[in-house]
């Protein structure tokens, strides 16, 4: 990546850039601390009333539903740092970022320090590292939390929309 002119407007656009997708971030946990409430909840309140035959097969249908979308809430929020197998990165790296903490852990400290000196020393490279971690912050953001809270909404309202439809369907007809 090569900047003719490293200027202010590029750095502000980088900042909000970024911000925004934090942003986005804070929303999708939001979003999901919402969902996992009020699943817990009805989720508690639904096994209370398990013993009512005439509610059996809908509660458990519910709560079936509720257990799923309280799964993907908590894979919204949990986040990705793996502990196991986790893949040791290098300065080197073509996905390695010296801004993301998962990147850097098992680099020592002197290694780490001169790549940033190296980076800070370069506009260009400077930009690209910024670039490269929008890039991955935003992948991240689909391909795990959007994607996560998505599902558990539609679980839920899946699940809501079943259980009437069977309560209607054994008490109705």
């Amino acid at each position: 990546m090569h900047i003719n002119e490293p200027r202010q407007q590029l750095d502000h656009m980088l900042r909000q850039t970024r911000m925004n997708l934090v942003n986005f971030s804070q929303i999708a946990d939001t979003k999901a601390h919402i969902l996992l409430s009020l699943s817990s909840v009805l989720l508690s309140l639904s096994l209370t009333q398990l013993h009512e035959a005439r509610f059996m097969l809908t509660i458990v249908g519910l709560d079936v539903f509720l257990l799923v979308t309280i799964f993907f809430a908590l894979l919204t929020v949990i986040g990705k740092v793996k502990v196991v197998n986790r893949k040791k990165h290098s300065v080197r790296d073509a996905d390695y970022s010296p801004l993301f903490f998962g990147n850097y852990g098992d680099i020592p400290y002197d290694e780490y320090a001169k790549n940033f000196e190296e980076i800070m020393n370069d506009p260009d490279l400077t930009y690209e590292i910024m670039v490269k971690d929008i890039y991955y912050a935003g992948v991240y953001l689909i391909k795990t939390k959007y994607k996560y809270i998505r599902l558990a909404y539609l679980y839920f309202f899946i699940g809501l929309i079943m259980s009437v439809v069977i309560y209607f369907t054994q008490n109705l007809l």
